[in-house]
C-alpha cells in the first residue's frame, strides 16, 4: 500500500516537530522512501530523506511527485521558495530514526491493508472488516443501505444517544429525510469521493462514502467523529476500505441474488407481459416459496412529480425489502411497484399498511393499495387496483398520501361506465324531469330525493336534514313519486336512483374539453 503525502506528513507529525512544509498534492501517491544521493537520479512517486536544506537548484528541478522529508536541528530553519514537495523537521533524533519510522507508516497501513485482504478472500464479513479498521480510524465506522439501515458496523454500541436512529425505522427515515434536504448533507449518486457531514442533524461529525454494487451507489460507509477528529489522511484512507468493502458486497450481492433476482424477473414479465404465462408463472413462484394458496398484496409508490419528495426509487425499494423480508420491490413506470407475501410475513394487510404509513407520510410520497388476494392467477390485476387507487384516488383526494382501492372502487366503475356514454345519458330517465324542474321552478327536487336515499328512505330524518317542516317534505316526495311514475320501494330502481345521481354529479364536476 503506497502513502499520500498528507499521510505521511501527518504521522510524521505525530512523532517529531515540523518547522516547515509544502506539498504539492494532498493525494501524491508515495512509495517507499530512500536517502538522498546527490549524484543519483530520483525516482517518480518517491520520499527522499536528507539532513540538509538542498540547494534551490536542486528543488526547483526535482520532480513534482517526489516529496522531500529534511532532519535538522535548527529550529529556525525554514523552506525556500518554490514549486516542490517538502516536509522540513526539526528534531533532536536522527535521519535513520526518522527514516525507521517511516518505513514503519509503511509497515502499519501495509499490515492492515493485507488484513483486508485477507477477509475478502477468506468469505469474510464486512463487520470483520470494519472491526480491523477500528484502530486505524479511532472512531466508530458503518456501513448503511440505501434506506439508511444498518448493514455492518464497528463501535456504534459507544453512540447510545444515536441508537434510535439506528434502529427505529421511523426516527431513520426522519433522519434520512433530513440528509437528504440539507445540502451540506448529500452525496450525488455518482459520485466516488468522500464527504463530510457536519454535527447538527446527528451531534456528530461524519466522513462518508458511497459504496457502489452494479455501477449504483446503494450504500455508504460512514465514518463517526467521536473520539479522534477525522484529518484528510482519513479522505484518503476511506477510499482504501471501501475498496475492499465494495468486493465483500459484490460477493454477498452475487451469493443471495438468486432468489431476489428470479421474484424480480418473474413480477417485471407479471407488470410488463400482457401475454405472460401464468402457470410458468406459478411454477416459478413455487421454485422460490411463494405458493398459490398464499395471500399477496400489492401497493404502487410514486417518487416522481413531486419537488418535495427526498428519496428515489432504490432507497424506497432498499426499504420496503428490509421492513418486509418477504416482499419484492422493483421500479416499473417510475414508480415502485412491491409484492408482500402475507402469508409468509405471517401479517394482516393492515399491518403492512401501518409499518409503511409513516415512511410514507415523511418522505412526502403516494401510495396506492389493492387488496389482499390468496393465489397467482391475479397478481397483474392487483397491480391495476393499486396503481388505479393511487391514480384516482389523488385525483379525488390530492391532500391524502394513501389511497386504497375500496375506497375509490365505487368512482372507479362510474369512469368506467362513463367512458363512452354520459352519466344523462345512462342515468334513470325520468330523473332528468327533476333536474328539469329543479332549474326552470327552483324545486329542489334532486336534493330532496338525494337525501330520502341517504338517510334510507326515512322521512323524520330527512326533514330535519333539510331543515323543513314534514308535511312539506311530504309534499315534495310525493311530486318526486309522480314526476318518477315510481313509488320508491323496488330495490332495484332504488340502487339505480342512487347510481344515477352519482352519474348526474360526475357530468357537473367533468371539466369540459
Amino acid at each position: 500500500m503506497q502513502l499520500t503525502s498528507i499521510l505521511l506528513y501527518e504521522s510524521l507529525k505525530d512523532r517529531f516537530h515540523i518547522a516547515d512544509y509544502r506539498l504539492l498534492s494532498k493525494n501524491q501517491p508515495l512509495a517507499r522512501p530512500f536517502f538522498y544521493e546527490a549524484d543519483r537520479g530520483l525516482l517518480s512517486n518517491h520520499i527522499y530523506l536528507t539532513e540538509e536544506i538542498l540547494d534551490l537548484s536542486v528543488f526547483t528541478s526535482m520532480p513534482e511527485d517526489v516529496v522531500f522529508v529534511i532532519c535538522q536541528k535548527n529550529k529556525d530553519s525554514f523552506l525556500p521558495e518554490g514549486c516542490f514537495s517538502c516536509i522540513l523537521l526539526s528534531c533532536d533524533t536522527s535521519v535513520l530514526h526518522v527514516f525507521n519510522a517511516i518505513q514503519s507508516t509503511f509497515d502499519y497501513y501495509e499490515n492492515w491493508e493485507q488484513q483486508l485482504i485477507s477477509v475478502c478472500h477468506q468469505d469474510g464479513t464486512l463487520d470483520e472488516l470494519l472491526q480491523l479498521s477500528l484502530p486505524v480510524f479511532k472512531n466508530p465506522l458503518c456501513i448503511l443501505a440505501g434506506d439508511g439501515s444498518v448493514v455492518a458496523q464497528a463501535a456504534l454500541d459507544e453512540l447510545p444517544d444515536m441508537a434510535s436512529f439506528f434502529q427505529d425505522a421511523a426516527v431513520r427515515v426522519d433522519y434520512l429525510n433530513a440528509f437528504n434536504q440539507d445540502p451540506a448533507c448529500r452525496i450525488s449518486p455518482e459520485s466516488r469521493v468522500p464527504v463530510l457531514f457536519p454535527a447538527y442533524i446527528t451531534g456528530y461529525r461524519s466522513l462518508n462514502m458511497n459504496l457502489f454494487l452494479n455501477d449504483q451507489a446503494q450504500y455508504k460507509l460512514s465514518i463517526i467523529e467521536k473520539d479522534e477528529t477525522i484529518t484528510d489522511a482519513g479522505h484518503y484512507l476511506i477510499t482504501v476500505l471501501a475498496q475492499h468493502a465494495e468486493y465483500i458486497l459484490h460477493r454477498m450481492y452475487s451469493e443471495s441474488s438468486s432468489r431476489s433476482t428470479t421474484l424480480q424477473s418473474i413480477f417485471q414479465s407479471v407488470l410488463s407481459d400482457r401475454t405472460a404465462d401464468y402457470m410458468n408463472i406459478s411454477h416459478l413462484l413455487k421454485t422460490v416459496g411463494w405458493l398459490p394458496q398464499h395471500t399477496y398484496l400489492c401497493s404502487v409508490i410514486q417518487t416522481s412529480g413531486d419537488v418535495h419528495a427526498s428519496l428515489n426509487t432504490d432507497t424506497v425499494c432498499s426499504f420496503i425489502e428490509t421492513e418486509f423480508s418477504a416482499s419484492c420491490s422493483i421500479v416499473y413506470k417510475e414508480n415502485v411497484v412491491s409484492f408482500f407475501n402475507l402469508t409468509l410475513l405471517d401479517m394482516e394487510a393492515e399491518e403492512v399498511f401501518q409499518g409503511l404509513v409513516l415512511f410514507i407520510r415523511d418522505s412526502m410520497l403516494k401510495a396506492g393499495y389493492s387488496r389482499s388476494v390468496t393465489g397467482h392467477m391475479n397478481l397483474r390485476r392487483q397491480y391495476h387496483q393499486a396503481y388505479t387507487a393511487l391514480k384516482l384516488g389523488s385525483e379525488i383526494s390530492p391532500q391524502l398520501w394513501i389511497h386504497h382501492f375500496d375506497q375509490i372502487a365505487v368512482p372507479y366503475i362510474l369512469r368506467q361506465a362513463t367512458r363512452i356514454l354520459p352519466g344523462n345519458m345512462l342515468c334513470y330517465e325520468k330523473l332528468l324531469d327533476l333536474v328539469h324542474s329543479d332549474k326552470v321552478q327552483n324545486t329542489e327536487y334532486i336534493k330532496t330525493l338525494r337525501t330520502y336515499l341517504e338517510h334510507n328512505l326515512n322521512t323524520v330524518q330527512s326533514a330535519k336534514a333539510l331543515f323543513i317542516h314534514r308535511s312539506t317534505f311530504l309534499y315534495r316526495l310525493e311530486r318526486i313519486r309522480s314526476i318518477l311514475e315510481t313509488d320508491l320501494e323496488d330495490a332495484d330502481e332504488l340502487f339505480y336512483l342512487n347510481l344515477s345521481l352519482r352519474l348526474l354529479d360526475m357530468d357537473e364536476n367533468q371539466t369540459p374539453t
